[in-house]
């Protein structure tokens, strides 16, 4: 099986684009529907699509998404944002986290967060995402690739509710 997202993003990656080119261009492939929709759409001839690219995506990666649209992938430039954003991680040796919280860590508890997590995982860098969800109740949820430590108080009690259901 091919992994389209990834060979669109492998691409734009060894293009070496400007940072401020494939921003705009993430920009206009993931939060403009109405843009998207047009250059998916098959009844829109293949000219009229070209004229548009070249009218607002940077010149350094007008080519790139001509061919995207050609071979109708643009429904995967998402996934290709996701993979490349990947790549770069690699790179940098940075790993992605996500923090779930109710009560907002302070700068300390953040950056001892990320130590802790940099030398658990032998990266360089963390990539910490906050997100405040008040369902959790209290206590946290961190995500840190494909793993999942869940302190939640949330949790905690769904936990005492299946053992106290059991007995």
């Amino acid at each position: 099986m091919i992994d389209l997202p990834f060979n669109y993003a492998r691409v734009l990656y060894d293009g070496n684009i400007a940072s401020e080119d494939l921003e705009t261009t993430r920009g206009l492939l993931t939060g403009e529907p109405e843009l998207t929709d047009a250059l998916e759409n098959p009844l829109i001839r293949k000219s009229e699509k070209q004229r548009v690219i070249d009218r607002l995506f940077p010149e350094s990666v007008r080519s790139f998404v001509k061919v995207m649209s050609d071979n109708d992938d643009i429904a995967c430039a998402q996934e290709m944002f996701e993979a490349y954003d990947e790549l770069v991680r690699r790179r940098e040796n940075t790993i992605e986290a996500v923090f779930t919280y109710v009560t907002e860590p302070d700068d300390a508890q953040i950056e001892g967060l990320k130590a802790k997590i940099a030398k658990d995982y032998g990266k360089k860098h963390v990539d910490l995402r906050l997100e405040y969800d008040p369902s959790i109740i209290g206590g946290f949820i961190l995500s840190v690739g494909e793993n999942v430590y869940d302190q939640s108080i949330r949790t905690s009690m769904a936990r005492m509710k299946r053992h106290f259901a059991e007995r």
